[in-house]
């Protein structure tokens, strides 16, 4: 695990989150109980191996050295113990001499967070949760065990990672009988890597740092590491050693007893990682690791590797990048070319990438010459290198290392057994002992290390050439005796003579291994690669591969079987049904007779990386993405469910979406919508997908779940089919969103397009989204707490706990750097663009502005007043003065609604009559007075009546009267 100043430095690639943080319990009772771990009894992995005549035959068998320190180690990184126990015997073939493992102990269990099983969770393996052997990432206690035997019988030691520095920073998830704060040095983190009291004393990387003052804990990783070599490990790596004091260091008046105690445990060869910084006393570590160690130890000359990486990434095998040990001698150090703290902390940066090719010729400088142990990190399963679709050089996505086409356990890449490398491993143990010079052969593409003792039956010499053509060495001047040396490659040869090279070539982009004491043997193995990141729904395509292997043949589970060479392609599962298991099974007979078998299997249709064994599901990997994207899908069917996606071209004959059509915002901040599709032919699954007319008032997800932002109204649309048929619904979003808790403001670094926050909760594990989180909303205008330009975003409720944020481009830098916990905040912070760290803000609380006056407008209201016939509608409208009124929320009510009702400011005349109508916003009034008159109805006809009227005409003596009545028609005529 990485631990340098660097650490607080922008990762130029957007890699893995550290997704685990402290969590602090208010109130925690410390326990004073001190743990009681079994103490082993003491096991001499010196006398048990190279003094065991057993362990001895195999090693003399495959050519390995006798001390660690002067073989070549393999890092078998995430590799379980039931991968190495089915790679043991090549390894041994390939001139290991040792394999590491990675920390064994109990760890922090995160299978379930993120997008991939190595993106997010390759680092849990070093956060250990307890001091007891056995995790989820390598295997159990027995299993170790046995792999650590089968180890010795093919003459191969075992040094396993430790990490003694620390455990997990989730305390609640340290094992009950470690809870106890006494345990830990104080909660603060480092500051200052280049001050020795700060970098030892406080914690790193939100770590739980071990009080290692302290006699309880240092008895009990004692007794944790005295079992580790109980069940059979030779030798030990120590992780983040140099934030361990060393003995004669005191701080806060104790002295620490730790290392003295711990490193007397019973292994052979031990080191430490230790990166340099000022003020490291890298030569006292170095020493210490030595003295302590029965046959040599040391630390990581991370220096010399930076060299040599600088000079690969470069593409420059000059000679005084391979020589440059300056903090730490030779024999004390452990070289590599990458580690996987290089690799997965994205310290090869496009287009500076390292290829295979060049990761094999650093190699070759690093192993052939006198040094001390070298460390051969073994990428995950296409990973990085030249696998990338932008040619030699990239990535394979153009972001990152992982590309998920592997997971936590499997074996990695085939380039440690590659036979050039193979080739480097022979040599260095053939040539123990013996001096060695390193230079040029003609110009810096070219790199020559020689090793000699003074007779061509002892000498020889590794040469890397990267040029494009044949290198020619006749005319070069050697150490080399006398006599014609073989390339254990391609079996061409050199002669010298008279301290010069007078015959003899190496091939273009090749390294070759002369000498006349290497080994001829070849690693064989027959094996099959999945390729990964199937296609749901099709058969899958199995490459088969061979290396030096004969009689090599197949058998699948579906009636499949024959024979391969190797690279063929066979297809299986065409005929599986979804959700069953497919698999295929390889033999052959390996260069040195022996039987080899291998047996691969997947789930069809299922997840690439579903594990039917612990219920685990990742979602779907890239290649399942962009297949998905080719086809205009929704890639969210298939990750969240193990049923099958694999619907294309379905017609869609009808889309019908239902749902609220309002949100009060001051109740409710989002609703779900559901969009019901038809098929032709009925019965298909057709991909929906969701659309906002309106981003600012309401956005909407993959599944239809609209979340509102402000009042307004929105139009929500949902699409399907080939044919794309919509549908949609308006939502009206009335009220005001209730004040988030936690809000974040942030500066746009230099040079950046975009921020993006990704906030989780380490208590709950909920975060906001997948990587790289949320794009924050630049500012248009001041607001409370922040001015005009400002990024902002407000984070949603990821339940109790700590929450913690990283912020970064989208597309490689980000804050804090790569595999580094986010920031912790609460409340309204800002961020300063470039310091891992935020600041609480200091907002200007608004206060309320009244209402003054409410207006009513509409067609035909004039004086307050408004007259409607019967069944006659207008539209009214409400003004809230002044403008920026806190509370604008309309209320509208009727006097009398048997009169007019009112809905909305919508007014419907129902009878004659009067009511009045009003408007109420923020405790002020206006009002309408509304009447309501009936329809008009004709005059038909008026008729006369009266006394001594007839046919229309009436007789009267002068003086007489009479009483005449008028008759309208109809009775309800309007006008009487």
């Amino acid at each position: 695990m990485k631990q340098s100043a660097t650490l607080a430095r922008l990762s130029k690639k957007t890699v893995a989150l550290l997704a685990a943080a402290t969590t602090l319990f208010a109130g925690l009772s410390i326990s004073t109980a001190a743990p009681q771990e079994a103490s082993a009894a003491t096991r001499d992995s010196y006398a048990d191996t190279v003094g065991n005549p057993t362990f001895e035959a195999a090693r003399k068998k495959y050519g390995l050295p006798k001390d660690m320190k002067d073989g070549a180690t393999l890092h078998a990184f995430e590799w379980s113990f039931k991968t190495i126990m089915e790679n043991i015997p090549d390894i041994a073939k390939a001139g290991y001499t040792s394999i590491q493992t990675e920390p064994i102990v109990k760890i922090k269990d995160n299978r379930k967070l993120g997008t991939g099983n190595w993106y997010l969770n390759w680092y849990y393996v070093y956060q250990p949760t307890d001091m007891s052997i056995g995790n989820y990432v390598v295997g159990s206690e027995d299993e170790f065990k046995e792999m650590c035997k089968m180890a010795h019988q093919y003459g191969l030691r075992i040094i396993v990672d430790s990490v003694s520095n620390h455990f997990t920073s989730d305390f609640d998830v340290i094992a009950k009988k470690w809870q106890n704060k006494a345990y830990f040095h104080e909660d603060k983190q480092i500051s200052d890597y280049n001050n020795r009291e700060d970098c030892t004393q406080h914690k790193l990387s939100g770590l739980w740092d071990l009080n290692t003052q302290d006699d309880t804990v240092t008895q009990g990783m004692a007794d944790l590491l005295k079992q580790t070599v109980a069940d059979g490990a030779d030798g030990f790596r120590y992780d983040a050693a140099k934030h361990i004091e060393l003995p004669d260091e005191v701080f806060g008046g104790k002295k620490s007893n730790y290392w003295n105690t711990i490193l007397k445990n019973g292994s052979q060869y031990q080191y430490g990682e230790v990166l340099e910084d000022a003020n490291v006393r890298e030569a006292d570590y170095a020493n210490l690791f030595n003295s302590s160690s029965p046959r040599g130890g040391g630390i990581t000359d991370s220096s010399y590797g930076h060299e040599v990486r600088n000079a690969v990434q470069f593409k420059n095998l000059g000679a005084s990048h391979f020589t440059s040990h300056s903090k730490v001698t030779e024999d004390k150090s452990v070289n590599w070319v990458e580690s996987h703290d290089n690799f997965a902390n994205g310290e090869a940066n496009i287009p500076q990438e390292l290829s295979d090719e060049w990761i094999k010729y650093g190699w070759a400088g690093v192993t052939a010459q006198k040094n001390g142990m070298s460390l051969f990190f073994d990428r995950p399963y296409k990973d990085g290198g030249t696998y990338g679709t932008g040619g030699v050089g990239t990535y394979a996505d153009g972001s990152g290392p992982f590309t998920e086409n592997s997971k936590l356990g499997d074996a990695g890449s085939d380039l440690w057994k590659d036979p050039e490398v193979v080739a480097v491993n022979h040599f260095r143990n053939a040539m123990v002992g013996e001096d060695s010079s390193v230079s040029n052969c003609g110009d810096d593409n070219c790199l020559m290390v020689e090793r000699y003792a003074g007779s061509a039956a002892q000498d020889g010499m590794v040469v890397a050439n990267a040029n494009g053509a044949e290198k020619n060495l006749a005319g070069q001047s050697t150490k080399l005796a006398n006599g014609t040396y073989t390339d254990e490659v391609t079996g061409s040869t050199i002669t010298v003579s008279g301290g010069k090279v007078t015959s003899g070539s190496v091939n273009a982009k090749s390294i070759a291994a002369f000498s006349n004491k290497t080994r001829s043997g070849k690693v064989s193995t027959a094996e099959a690669y999945p390729n990964k990141g199937t296609i749901p729904g099709e058969s899958k395509l199995i490459t088969l591969r061979s290396y030096q292997a004969s009689d090599t043949t197949y058998t699948t589970s579906d009636g499949q079987s024959g024979s391969y060479k190797d690279g063929d392609t066979i297809k299986i599962g065409a005929k599986a049904k979804s959700d069953e298991v497919v698999t295929v099974t390889v033999k052959g007979t390996g260069a040195d007779g022996e039987a080899i078998k291998h047996t691969y299997s997947y789930t069809k249709y299922g997840d690439p990386t579903y594990d039917p064994n612990d219920g685990t599901e990742s979602p779907c990997d890239k290649d399942c993405q962009a297949w998905f994207k080719k086809n205009k899908l929704d890639p969210d069917c298939y990750i969240n469910s193990r049923e099958p996606c694999h619907w294309r071209n379905v017609n869609v004959t009808g889309i019908k979406v239902s749902g609220p059509t309002s949100m009060d915002l001051g109740s409710t901040q989002s609703v779900q919508l559901n969009a019901d599709v038809t098929t032709n032919p009925a019965g298909k699954r057709a991909n929906v997908t969701w659309t906002s007319s309106d981003t600012s008032v309401a956005t909407v997800d993959s599944t239809g779940k609209v979340s509102g932002l402000k009042a307004g109204t929105v139009k929500i649309t949902a699409t399907a089919g080939t044919n794309q048929q919509s549908d949609s619904i308006t939502i009206n979003i009335t009220g005001v969103k209730p004040e988030v808790s936690n809000v974040i403001y942030a500066t746009k670094p230099a040079g950046w397009d975009k921020v993006y926050a990704y906030v989780y909760n380490d208590a709950t594990s909920k975060n906001n989204g997948t990587w790289p989180g949320v794009a924050m909303t630049q500012l248009t205008a001041d607001d409370s707490c922040a001015k005009a330009g400002t990024y902002k975003y407000e984070v949603p409720d990821l339940g109790e706990g700590t929450y913690r944020v990283i912020f970064s481009n989208g597309s490689g830098s980000q804050t804090p750097g790569a595999s580094q916990p986010g920031i912790e905040f609460s409340g309204k912070v800002s961020w300063d663009g470039s310091s891992a760290a935020v600041s609480a803000v200091n907002c200007n609380t608004p206060q309320p502005v009244p209402v003054e006056s409410v207006s009513i407008s509409g067609d035909g209201v004039k004086d307050g007043k408004l007259s409607l016939k019967s069944g006659a509608s207008v539209q009214l409208t409400a003004t809230v003065n002044p403008s920026n009124a806190t509370d604008k929320t309309i209320s509208w009510t009727s006097s009398n609604s048997s009169v007019a009702k009112v809905s909305d400011g919508k007014v419907t005349a129902v009878k004659a009559g009067t009511a009045t109508i009003t408007a109420t916003a923020g405790g002020k009034t206006a009002s309408v007075v509304v009447t309501v008159a009936d329809n008009p109805v004709p005059v038909s006809s008026v008729s006369i009546s009266g006394d001594g009227v007839s046919n229309g005409k009436l007789s009267l003596k002068s003086g007489a009267s009479v009483q005449l009545t008028a008759t309208v028609r109809p009775d309800n005529a309007t006008d009487r």
